[in-house]
């Protein structure tokens, strides 16, 4: 016999004592630690009759409540009591009581038709009738030790809301949901951390360890923890079962969160030293599901969440690409056009470099019209037979002058770049940062604006892309790079005035906005009403040029199958990001990392989300 069931039993006799005890009854399951005897053994007697909530009093009071009626308490606030009985005869199931720190005469009570409540917070207070005159019941209601405007409301269709909790608690109530679970209980011991349960997982920090031993011990047995409440003494808590978890279909997030590269996304996490990263899935050409993991800097207290942003790095380039395409459409430009005429500036040519084609605009797009900076291909007095990839950009860092964009082209201080060039008579693909800052250039000289204000009202507003920019320096809270150790960068992110090469900043929500714009616009009979490219742009886009593998700004992948992709990758210093389409199928993901993984996350991460979904 277990003895910690045995002694608690023997205690039972001794009223108000407490105990720990683990009692199966029926198809019920309890567990307790620490709590008074009496309210033991009132658990253990009523569990089989299904134990709704059960909850303490600030004061060492308790209640607990069954789906049948029942009602059991000791030193509540005598309203709440009064309130609480009138339910009970009313015929109204209990879903909730639960008691604000502040103690006294606070309280709420939430059923199947209503609530009532006394000196809980007014915002907490509003949310709650909020919820009841949409005609969607709350299932529990929690409040974080600290007091004050935090708080918790859990409704029965799966939604939820709060204020002032633990980011991670909040990152992780956000998780769970987006794979198909409830939250069903959030609870918050008096000594700090949380737990949050959704059904058949659930997830903690700094509870008591026997408390999550228990909690893993139902789960394996197959027992939901339907309720969780922490006793404010003693460290107590308890643990209610009405049975197993209902049916739940296969939830893609939790399979992809525990299959990245042989471990699971946070184990996977810590081996590259990457803090944050966040995930975005895109499914009939909208954003279906998003996620975030870790922290936005390593030793701070704010998460990553899926509206958090980072620094794309080069997904910049493919992003760009449809506010040079838009310029294209509006301005009735052919993209065969030679680009220097669009630029303003004279654009140098290699000495060595007797013949070349001109450069067209769509041939800059495809990495394909021999330019980039001088000293970014070697030897530098070649025409041909380069090594070196055409160049990419370092940013610059804390306490260093930024250049202004014709700084960069011209390869003057404070740039530290080679000036850009026309280097090669051939089209042979190779990768151009350069060319994307021609593109720039060429953006902001036929539209009077910065690239940043351009892509805000033709490309960003147009498609509902509320976290993105090329400004150097966003409002918003952002990630911070962090280099392959771990330790954040200097400066946190450096700053590329190069924004079409390097530059954006967004979420993960964005990208798959984005995703589901270009694949609609693929799948649709025509142009897509409001949107900032026509479908003959889009397929223009997605069609290769003289490299077989790359379109216009995108690479391209499994051309003239169902698993046709496009995707860009983007590694600036500290951060790391993937972005793909697949617009056969209407889907694709995004993910963005604050870690300098050499990619290898993010690889991991990309081929869990494409095994998990057949999209290979």
């Amino acid at each position: 016999m277990d003895r910690r069931a045995f002694l608690g039993a023997a205690l039972l006799a001794a009223a108000g004592s407490t105990v720990g005890a683990s009692t199966a009854v029926a198809a019920s399951q309890v567990f307790n630690r620490g709590i008074p005897g009496d309210a033991h053994a009132k658990l253990v007697e009523l569990a089989p009759r299904g134990v709704t909530t059960f909850a303490f009093t600030p004061a060492g009071g308790w209640v607990v409540v069954t789906a049948l009626g029942d009602c059991a308490s000791r030193d509540l606030p005598a309203e709440c009591l009064a309130k609480l009985n009138e339910f009970v005869a009313n015929g109204h199931r209990i879903h909730c009581v639960a008691f604000p720190p502040a103690g006294g005469n606070s309280w709420v009570i939430t059923t199947d038709w209503g609530l009532y409540a006394r000196n809980i917070p007014p915002e907490c207070y509003s949310k709650l009738v909020e919820q009841y005159n949409a005609g969607n019941p709350v299932v529990h209601v929690g409040f974080p030790p600290a007091g004050g405007n935090s708080w918790v409301v859990l409704g029965a269709n799966g939604y939820f809301f709060a204020r002032n909790i633990d980011d991670e608690c909040y990152q992780m109530m956000r998780n769970l949901t987006q794979g198909g679970r409830k939250v069903t209980r959030v609870a918050f011991p008096n000594t700090g951390g949380w737990a949050v349960i959704a059904q058949d997982e659930f997830h903690t920090r700094k509870i008591d360890d026997e408390c999550y031993l228990q909690m893993n011990n139902f789960s394996l047995r197959g027992y939901e923890v339907h309720n969780i409440a922490f006793a404010p003494f003693n460290n107590g808590w308890s643990l209610v079962s009405r049975g197993a978890p209902p049916p739940l279909p296969f939830d893609h997030v939790r399979h992809i969160e525990n299959t990245v590269g042989g471990g699971n996304i946070w184990q996977r996490m810590a081996a590259y030293n990457t803090p944050g990263v966040a995930i975005g899935v895109t499914i009939k050409y909208r954003p279906a599901w998003s996620t975030g993991y870790g922290w936005l800097e390593a030793g701070s207290a704010a998460a990553t969440h899926p509206e958090s942003v980072f620094q794309a790095a080069s997904i910049s380039k493919a992003v760009a690409t449809m506010g040079v395409l838009r310029l294209l459409q509006t301005h009735k430009i052919p993209e065969t056009d030679d680009i220097r005429p669009y630029l303003g500036w004279n654009l140098p040519v290699r000495p060595c470099l007797t013949a070349y084609k001109p450069p067209a605009i769509a041939n800059v797009l495809t990495h394909t019209a021999g330019i980039t900076g001088h000293g970014n291909t070697f030897p530098v007095t070649n025409c041909s037979g380069f090594t070196g990839d055409g160049g990419g950009y370092a940013g610059y860092g804390p306490g260093v002058t930024v250049p202004t964009l014709l700084q960069v082209m011209n390869g003057q201080p404070p740039a530290t770049g080679p000036r850009i060039e026309i280097s090669s008579g051939s089209r042979d693909r190779y990768y151009s940062g350069a060319g994307f800052v021609l593109l720039q250039r060429m953006i902001e000289q036929q539209s009077g604006q910065t690239l940043s204000a351009y892509m805000a009202g033709e490309i960003f507003a147009r498609l509902g892309m509320s976290h993105s920019t090329y400004d150097l320096y966003p409002s918003w809270e952002l990630a911070s790079g962090h280099e392959t150790t771990g330790a954040v960068i200097p400066g946190k992110r450096f700053r590329y005035p190069e924004g079409a090469a390097a530059g954006l900043y967004t979420d993960v929500l964005d990208l798959c906005r984005l995703v589901g714009h270009i694949n609609l616009a693929w799948a649709s009979p025509g142009d897509v009403a409001g949107a900032p490219l026509t479908k003959e742009s889009v397929k223009r886009m997605l069609t290769p040029g003289p490299s077989s593998t790359m379109g216009r700004g995108w690479n391209l992948d499994k051309i003239g199958t169902s698993a046709f992709s496009y995707y860009h990758f983007g590694d600036n210093r500290g951060f790391t990001t993937e972005v793909r389409g697949f617009p056969q199928l209407g889907t694709g993901y995004a993910i963005l990392a604050n870690g300098d993984n050499r990619r290898s996350l993010v690889n991991e991460i990309a081929a869990a989300i494409r095994t998990a979904y057949g999209w290979t």
